[in-house]
């Protein structure tokens, strides 16, 4: 019946779209009038896993690769953005899939929901990709014709975000913060610094960002490979996995299929676990079933070597950087926060007044979008920001369009 058909959905054009893409996912945020709403990238999904099968006859990204990365892991491709313009190859059948053609896929998938929302896009990347990269991934998105009109390094989108409370001394993620947080306030005879620590596939990265009344500028960043999340994921299976042959004497590992659910379990207890709830992991084949409960204190003990590993290299990649300061503040991105025990030995091994943030798992995407109405007015270069983002625009009255804002001296 006519009267109760609901009517097609209006795309406002003059929404803007912020994307996160990192070796191990993207989401994608779009703002209008100061509202914001996350895309489905794969619907019902928000996130797409940067998995790509090649399973089937025609390569895909997304779920059913990231369905197939323990199952046959020989069939799938991941980790693939660190490797752009390195000659690497993943092979299957007669499936030959580079790095080129699985970020193709990749942007072509994100093209679709993208694109619906709006014709304004902004990449935030990761800090360790080199320019010869960055440049490849715009020629691709170029030649697939996705509305790019800028990218950014995440760390540098993030504090240009969250500048102006930044200078008012509010904390990063108000409903996140601990009641003991320092606010971060730029001192009289400098800048105010924060690191911004994240983690993918490829590696936990770290960004130090110095945050200036007209300007933020990125002085240093750093990535490690050996602690990336897929070193956490491996060390919690093997981990409850052990735990399941004390409990029947069977191993999970023994079947791909058991095995590849447990792993599919993983991000949702690790989203559990951080909010202080036991977990209930449930392990199955066809002849034998057996649940395993785990509390965050036994997450945190699994993890614990690679908690306080990483937390030291991100208290001696800050002691050697040579910073005039100490870093007010420490915000770690949604990915990062979750990993377990990794908050707790950042506190241990960052000096007292430092205050330690996890960010919501849409603030690099909705950062993202920030900064696509000035690339419109043509305040922001057409390049990479790789380095520094002018906030000039954070001094003009409200209301006013971000074309008709003056723009301050930068200072470099």
């Amino acid at each position: 019946m006519l009267w109760n058909r609901k009517p097609p959905p209006v795309h406002e054009k003059s929404r803007a779209v912020g994307v996160e893409l990192t070796s191990t996912r993207a989401r994608a945020v779009g703002v209008a009038a100061g509202k914001q709403r996350a895309l489905l990238l794969e619907d019902p999904h928000e996130e797409l896993p940067l998995f790509v099968s090649l399973e089937r006859r025609t390569p895909d990204v997304g779920r059913v690769g990231y369905a197939l990365c323990r199952k046959m892991p020989h069939a799938v491709c991941s980790n693939f953005l660190p490797t752009l313009t390195q000659p690497r190859e993943w092979r299957a059948g007669r499936h030959v899939m580079t790095p080129e053609a699985a970020l193709d896929l990749t942007l072509n998938k994100l093209r679709g929901p993208v694109a619906a929302e709006s014709d304004t896009a902004v990449l935030a990347l990761p800090a360790y990709l080199g320019p010869a990269q960055v440049t490849k991934l715009v020629a691709v998105a170029t030649r697939l014709k996705f509305p790019l009109k800028g990218t950014a390094v995440a760390a540098l989108a993030l504090v240009a975000d969250r500048a102006a409370s930044l200078l008012a001394g509010k904390p990063a993620a108000p409903e996140l913060a601990a009641p003991d947080v320092v606010p971060l306030r730029p001192g009289g005879s400098g800048p105010g610094l924060v690191a911004v620590i994240d983690a993918d596939e490829f590696a936990v990265s770290g960004a130090v960002v110095s945050v200036e009344r007209d300007r933020v500028k990125l002085l240093t960043s750093a990535c490690w490979p050996k602690f990336a999340v897929k070193a956490w994921k491996d060390r919690l299976l093997d981990s409850i996995s052990d735990r399941c042959v004390r409990l029947c004497r069977r191993d999970p590992r023994d079947s791909a299929d058991a095995e590849q659910a447990l792993f599919e379990q993983l991000d949702d207890s690790l989203d559990r676990v951080r909010t202080g709830q036991r977990v209930n992991l449930t392990l199955r084949t066809a002849h034998w079933f057996q649940d395993v409960i785990q509390q965050p204190e036994d997450f945190d003990s699994h993890c614990a070597a690679l908690a306080r590993g990483a937390a030291e290299s991100v208290r001696d990649f800050l002691a050697e950087a040579g910073l005039p300061i100490h870093p007010r503040a420490v915000w770690l991105t949604h990915e990062a926060a979750r990993l377990p025990g990794l908050v707790r030995h950042l506190h241990q091994n960052t000096p007292e007044g430092t205050a330690i943030e996890a960010l919501p798992p849409n603030a690099v995407a909705q950062a993202a979008a920030a900064l696509a109405p000035r690339w419109l007015a043509a305040e922001l270069p057409r390049a990479h920001l790789d380095a520094m983002v002018p906030l000039a625009a954070l001094d003009a009255p409200q209301g006013l369009h971000p074309g008709l804002r003056p723009a301050a001296p930068s200072g470099g």
